[in-house]
């Protein structure tokens, strides 16, 4: 689990898929920042960096929002840069796409098998790196002080506490189908679940840290841009299945309580492209 202090300002994203200048938009606003005066601030990736699609600007469907590259292999080469040059402030999360590589089940949404095909991009060997890294990625991050807590999908897991997320294996779901990983612990669960009942999603946060209200994730697709089903969840759509316009990224100040999913919305989420025009509205 990623612990963010109670200072600064995080920013957080769900869900690129390969988007190159989806990624840069959110590093650029971060790059913005990072030296201005005060507490440093932090930027958060909720998972599913990879696996863009593998469709023509003329195939394209209306569904994925606007047309973009899958540049998956340039975003990851980008991406361990920048936390390289900021190790503290720079944070991932593993998502469902990210696990395919890692002993999770075979992914088939653009190609047959998504890992094999981004794997065979790079040499020999090459690809062995960049599984390291995705391997030490976090489940969860939480923000004590905001009341905050992030991970990829709905907070559906059932544990006691933070050291229950240490001894979650990652092989061993290769045979797993995909309609079952949800159910099949902890681990399918903050992957896989598209939501939860307000009891179960409060009770994770109180085993995460006892004070936390607020649940922000990915994984699904709001092609608003949000959506509050209930509390204490806020599920955000950055980048894949979204219009230009319609993408949204969280800023919130860490040293904020926030008191709820629909506080978090409504002062925290920022367009990642204010100038687009947006396509579809709550």
């Amino acid at each position: 689990m990623v612990t963010l202090p109670g200072e600064g300002r995080l920013l957080a994203v769900t869900d690129l898929h390969g988007n190159l200048a989806d990624f840069r938009a959110i590093a650029a606003r971060f790059r913005s920042i990072v030296d201005n005066p005060g507490p440093r601030p932090h930027l958060l990736f909720c998972g599913d960096l990879v696996h863009g699609p593998a469709i023509g600007p003329q195939e394209w469907p209306e569904h994925l929002g606007d047309f973009y590259p899958d540049e998956t292999p340039q975003l990851l080469a980008e991406a361990r840069q920048l936390q390289a040059a900021y190790p503290r402030q720079v944070h991932f999360l593993l998502g469902n796409h990210e696990h395919a590589h890692l002993g999770g089940p075979k992914l088939g949404k653009f190609h047959p098998d998504e890992a094999a095909h981004l794997e065979r991009q790079y040499a020999s060997g090459g690809f062995d790196p960049i599984r390291r890294w995705l391997a030490g990625w976090a489940l969860a991050a939480v923000a004590p002080v905001a009341a905050i807590a992030f991970t990829h999908a709905a907070p559906h897991a059932q544990i006691s506490g933070p050291r229950d997320l240490d001894d979650l294996a990652l092989a061993g779901y290769e045979s797993t189908p995909l309609t079952d990983m949800a159910s099949t612990g902890p681990l399918g669960a903050l992957l896989w679940a598209r939501t939860t009942s307000a009891e179960r999603g409060f009770a994770f946060l109180r085993a995460l840290h006892d004070g936390c209200r607020v649940a922000v994730f990915g994984h699904d697709i709001v092609r608003e841009g949000h959506l509050v089903e209930h509390e204490p969840l806020l599920c955000v759509s950055s980048s894949f299945g979204c219009y230009d316009g319609d993408k949204l990224y969280l800023e919130w100040d860490l040293a904020r309580p926030a008191g709820s999913a629909a506080e978090v919305a409504r002062d925290g989420l920022r367009r990642l492209y204010p100038g687009a025009r947006a396509v579809h509205r709550i």
